[in-house]
């Protein structure tokens, strides 16, 4: 029996009893995708059920109009089934499901299913189990990152020797974190298989694409490498893949790579996943990464300095499924407590891969991305908060109470750089005033998106994105952690400034502003312990997110809350104590997860 049959049987006996299996598997049909074709579309007749033996699918609803775009709910997995949706509730197809890679499925028809299921309903069961996991998804704000990546195509857009090295030492990285078969023109030939020899339009030998399949089952990576060019065997390679590794030497040109559409589509359209890695020659001198972005169809970009150890661990870790996130709430002052949470990563040796935050949280998730030690951070956010005071050029009240100006001229001083260009991945979220929805910032200006992200209403003016107004993010997301479950990290550190404790009061009616003021300024008065008018606005855009702050923490590996209840929203006198506290708190709860 060959390693496909043995798979098809695994599956089988995870599902039906072994009394079955004998004429079960008599009524199965195959059923061979290539990428970038579609088992069944959206609203087509559920008239059969599938599992997947090999390959990657993905599930795409379509838009209510014309509008929107397509949503990835979710991805199928070899040993997973698709389509019982539609058999069990008889309703057409709820979303298309659509290969990445080259797929091999088994296929049950609806008349072998009804009389299997009459005498195994433990299978209506567990399918039943599937479709209620599909429709979690599809009322979930975000689709799951990837998993379970097996096949890895190294493609470069460039034959070079950087390129080369490059891809040599991510294969030793990776096989140092699991067993990793290294396949290229150079190893095939080395064993009698030359793929380089083959002409143009024709296809491997049926033998070689049988042992290259069976590879997946011995190894827990197979990485292909591919020579720059549309080659057959880059072409084969492409089509394997649960995602396509693009290397390219950022000091080239990349319009001169002409032939990469013909490998990365299928019939023009561009499919499957695909990021980009761009080897620097300084990580913290980047330029002009959007160039090689414009029309890729890139799921992420990865900056790598040449002959840098780390950035090249970093690359691993994400393809690997062990990278970790980073994500920094908003808070006001108090959200200076994430340099010190920063801090207290950098001494336990957590490495950040991919950082994302919103509000002041943008501000402080902009300091890791940089690549800034946490002293270089806080030295900055020092000067900047404490001796800049952003919250301090008060202006005539018609659009809001602070002029914003400072704040923009503080953000220039450290941060005047493009968002695609940053060292680490890094997003910000802000809140489109007139949609009432998310804007998630992951390219163009790093200052304007930050500027978006922490124009509290009514204390900063809003700001223009895309010709419409956005203010500060954690309007309606305080914790974006939805946001990064969709990157490649494989486990998430969230860190929540706000303050759901009761705050008491020792007065029964809110005083008038001038016993508050007589409080202040005459002897012998009564003091009359009330936030300021910036500080109750600040507040109330936290209030209102609470909840949904508390459901997003649960979903982060390791939720940080640093004790900073005793700072005010407007605090920046107290920076090097509100530090600390992050700090102090991190350190804690670090300990112990480690």
């Amino acid at each position: 029996m060959n390693t496909t049959d043995q798979k098809v049987r695994s599956i089988i006996e995870s599902y039906f009893d072994q009394k079955l299996q004998p004429q079960l598997l008599e009524q199965l049909e195959t059923r061979v995708l290539r990428g970038g074709e579609w088992l069944f579309r959206q609203g087509e007749e559920g008239d059969a059920l599938y599992f997947l033996v090999r390959g990657r699918l993905q599930a795409w609803i379509e838009p209510e109009d014309t509008s929107g775009q397509p949503r990835l709910l979710g991805e199928i997995v070899p040993g997973e089934s698709v389509g019982e949706v539609g058999l069990i509730s008889g309703d057409p197809r709820t979303a298309g499901i659509q290969a990445i890679r080259d797929s091999l499925l088994i296929r049950i028809d609806r008349r072998s299913f009804a009389s299997l299921a009459e005498r195994h309903p433990a299978l209506v069961l567990k399918l039943a189990g599937n479709v209620v996991k599909w429709y979690q998804l599809s009322m979930s704000k975000t689709a799951p990152a990837a998993r379970l990546l097996k096949n890895i195509t190294l493609l470069p857009l460039s034959d070079s020797t950087k390129i080369k090295q490059f891809c040599d030492e991510f294969a030793q990285q990776l096989a140092a974190q699991a067993t990793t078969v290294y396949v290229s023109p150079e190893t095939l030939s080395a064993q009698g298989a030359s793929v380089a020899q083959l002409k143009a339009g024709e296809d491997l030998p049926d033998r070689l694409k049988s042992w290259l399949w069976d590879l997946e089952d011995q190894y827990d990576f197979v990485l292909y490498r591919c020579h720059a060019g549309d080659s057959p065997w880059s072409l084969f390679a492409v089509r394997q893949s649960d995602i396509v590794l693009m290397v390219a030497d950022a000091e080239t040109d990349p319009d001169d790579v002409v032939w990469e559409p013909k490998i990365l589509s299928i019939q023009g359209t561009m499919v499957g996943r695909r990021a980009l890695f761009l080897l620097q020659r300084d990580r913290h001198a980047i330029r002009n990464t959007a160039r090689w972005l414009e029309g890729r169809h890139l799921n992420f970009h990865l900056h790598i300095q040449s002959g840098l150890a780390s950035d090249v661990q970093r690359a691993v870790r994400v393809i690997s499924g062990k990278a970790t996130g980073l994500v920094l709430g908003g808070g006001a002052a108090r959200g200076l407590a994430a340099l010190g949470v920063y801090q207290a990563l950098v001494e336990a040796g957590i490495e950040i891969d991919w950082v994302g935050g919103t509000s002041i949280g943008a501000i402080m998730a902009a300091a890791v991305a940089m690549g800034w030690s946490p002293d270089v951070a806080i030295r900055n956010a020092r000067q900047s908060f404490k001796v800049g005071k952003p919250f301090s050029d008060f202006t005539i009240p018609v659009l809001s109470l602070l002029g914003g100006k400072r704040m923009k001229r503080l953000l220039k001083v450290h941060l005047d750089y493009l968002i695609e260009d940053l060292p680490l991945p890094y997003y910000c979220v802000s809140t489109n005033l007139g949609r009432g929805t998310r804007n998630i910032h992951e390219s163009g200006s790093l200052v304007h998106a930050i500027r978006a992200s922490v124009a509290m209403p009514g204390v900063f003016p809003p700001v223009v994105i895309d010709q419409e107004l956005a203010v500060d993010g954690s309007v309606l997301d305080n914790l974006p952690v939805d946001i990064m479950q969709q990157k490649p990290v494989g486990r998430i550190i969230a860190v929540d400034f706000t303050s759901p404790v009761p705050a008491k009061v020792d007065y029964v009616e809110t005083p008038s502003p001038w016993a508050v003021l007589r409080g202040r300024w005459l002897p012998f008065s009564r003091r009359y312990r009330v936030p300021g008018l910036t500080a109750i606005m600040l507040k109330s855009t936290e209030v209102g997110t609470l909840e949904e702050v508390r459901r997003l923490g649960a979903m982060a590996d390791l939720l940080i809350d640093p004790h900073v209840r005793q700072f005010g929203m407007m605090d920046v006198k107290s920076f090097d104590q509100i530090v600390q506290a992050g700090y102090q708190r991190a350190c804690e709860l670090l300990e112990n997860w480690q």
